[in-house]
C-alpha cells in the first residue's frame, strides 16, 4: 500500500513537470515570480516543491520501505533535486540579463588597460563598457608614456575625448 502512495506522489509530481517544461519550451517561461538574490522563497516554491516531489517519491517508491533511513535519504534526495533546480534557475537567470548601453562620460573614474599605443600621448585602452570589454580611444593628460598592459584609470571626458592620468 505506502508503495502505491509513493509511486502516485512521483507520477503526479513527474506529470506536473512534463507539463511545464512543455509548457516552457512552447509558449515561454510563465512564472513571473524570479528574484535575482537568493531567498526562502526561491526556493520553496511551487516548481521547487514539484521537484522536491520528484526525488521524494521515486526514491521511495524504488528503495521499497518505510524504514526511518529510507524517508531520511529520501528526503535528502528531493532536496538535492530542489537545490539542483534552483542552480540551473539562476544560472538561466544570469544569462538572459539585458545589457544596458552606458554614455562615454560614465567611464570617468573606470581602470583601463592600456591595449595600442597610437602616437603623442595617444592611445587605445580596454575598459569594461556596456558589460563588456571595449576598446576606447584616450589621450594622455599629464604626457606620460605607457606601455601595453599598463593599468590607468580614465580621469575626464571633455569635448568628445577622454582622458587618462
Amino acid at each position: 500500500m505506502s508503495s502505491t502512495i509513493f509511486l502516485i506522489i512521483a507520477l503526479v509530481t513527474t506529470g506536473i513537470f512534463v507539463i511545464q517544461f512543455i509548457l516552457s519550451i512552447f509558449f515561454g517561461d510563465i512564472d513571473a515570480d524570479v528574484d535575482v538574490d537568493t531567498d526562502i522563497s526561491s526556493v520553496v516554491s511551487f516548481k521547487g516543491l514539484t521537484h522536491f516531489g520528484i526525488g521524494f517519491g521515486w526514491y521511495m517508491y524504488l528503495a521499497g520501505n518505510t524504514e526511518i533511513q529510507t524517508y531520511a535519504v529520501a528526503i535528502f534526495v528531493g532536496l538535492c533535486f530542489v537545490l539542483a533546480v534552483w542552480f540551473l534557475y539562476k544560472k538561466a537567470f544570469q544569462l538572459q540579463q539585458v545589457n544596458r548601453s552606458e554614455q562615454t562620460e560614465q567611464l570617468v573614474g573606470r581602470e583601463c588597460t592600456i591595449y595600442f599605443k597610437q602616437n603623442d600621448g595617444r592611445y587605445t585602452v580596454q575598459t569594461k563598457r556596456d558589460g563588456a570589454m571595449r576598446e576606447v580611444d584616450v589621450i594622455s593628460e599629464s604626457g606620460k608614456t605607457y606601455q601595453t598592459g599598463d593599468h590607468t584609470v580614465i580621469t575626464r571626458y571633455q569635448n568628445g575625448t577622454l582622458y587618462i592620468q
